[in-house]
């Protein structure tokens, strides 16, 4: 925590004393300066409100997608704190690592078996990947349409960066489609192949003092693994549609901050340009992307549509994905580890077809 605050609040208290052109009179100030000058009117309202809006739609639509996964059996504040939890480990672990292995644990602690909270994971992360997918060659069309590069335009005097940038994109964009094929084979298509591969890993010396247990795993996994294979196509509609309501606000909340501050923002291109960023953040070394997150939004997103305010819009931005549950976590932590602890393996994660 102390990491990526210390980053985020550095760089962006940094950002607040570069200067800047008012775009109103034309002269050079500081973003802290500018930001003084600030005045509301119906547009940031609106704009304010859909902020909150974005935000509550995100987290709604996370909770929903976990209720599906588990058949309902987990009541809405379980999906709501483990959420927060999920969300919480993601922003104190690189973007490198996620949060998804501190995920297994929590849906564990819940009461899921080990097998079954990994399969709810995965089944999760297959959604996200593939609404990432499709997301892509959607938003890059209509940015494209609308008359706007979905890369940043570098300066021009370093024309290697600028050729590179497209490349490692489309390598990571393929590199993200393997690994979903992946989940999608081992996971859906072929379970019992990986019931066998993990078993086998059990006779292996070095993990065969662990053999019982990995062996209850595997059957676990195999028996979620089959039961999502054969599962109704309304279960993964509900669930996908979830997914998309709550990837849509996540991309959404940074089009109203910058509408706040902007009278006109190009909300295809910018939502482009975040689809390149995530892929960029999941690289990071950092917890939460902090530091990478402050600089890699302006580097992506400034010939759009200018630094005028760009330093507070990556404040409030950051204060709104990471910050907010870093608190919201520090409240719900306590609580639930003493509520949970001794929870047992009862509940189903998916629904019987």
């Amino acid at each position: 925590m102390l990491i990526g605050s210390t980053a985020a609040l550095g760089i962006g208290w940094w950002g607040l004393q570069q200067e800047v052109i008012d775009p109103a009179t034309q002269q050079t100030v500081s973003s802290m300066q500018l930001l003084r000058g600030f005045q509301w009117n119906s547009r940031t309202l609106f704009a304010s409100l859909g902020l909150l809006g974005c935000i509550v739609l995100r987290d709604v639509g996370y909770m929903y997608r976990l209720r599906v996964l588990t058949n309902g059996s987990m009541r809405w504040r379980q999906c709501f704190d483990s959420i927060v939890l999920w969300e919480l480990s993601s922003a104190l672990t690189p973007s490198v690592v996620g949060g998804s292995a501190a995920a297994v644990w929590i849906l564990k602690r819940e009461g899921m078996r080990w097998g079954k909270s990994l399969a709810t994971v995965f089944a999760t992360a297959l959604m996200d990947e593939l609404f990432y997918l499709i997301a892509v060659p959607v938003m890059f069309g209509i940015a494209a349409i609308s008359g706007h590069s979905v890369f940043p335009e570098f300066n021009s005097a370093m024309p290697e960066l600028v050729a590179s940038v497209p490349v490692l994109f489309g390598l990571a964009y393929a590199v993200i489609a393997a690994l979903t094929s992946i989940i999608l084979y081992a996971l859906i298509l072929r379970p019992e192949k990986t019931f066998r591969w993990i078993t086998s890993c059990g006779n292996r010396r070095i993990f065969r003092r662990w053999k019982q247990s990995i062996d209850a795993w595997a059957r676990d996994l195999r028996e979620a693994s089959k039961t999502l294979k054969i599962a109704k196509p309304t279960f993964w509609i509900r669930a996908f549609l979830a997914t998309c309501v709550s990837w849509s606000a996540r991309f959404l909340s940074l089009n109203m901050i910058f509408l706040i501050f902007y009278s006109s923002v190009p909300h295809a291109a910018l939502l482009a340009r975040q689809l390149v960023l995530w892929l960029l953040l999941m690289i990071s070394p950092t917890p939460g992307s902090a530091g990478a997150a402050e600089l890699g939004l302006p580097a992506l997103t400034s010939d759009l549509i200018g630094i005028a305010y760009l330093a507070i819009v990556v404040l409030i931005w950051r204060l709104a994905t990471y910050f907010l549950y870093l608190i919201m976590g520090a409240f719900v932590l306590p609580h639930w580890l003493l509520k949970t602890r001794n929870s047992e393996s009862v509940r189903e994660p998916f629904i019987a077809p």
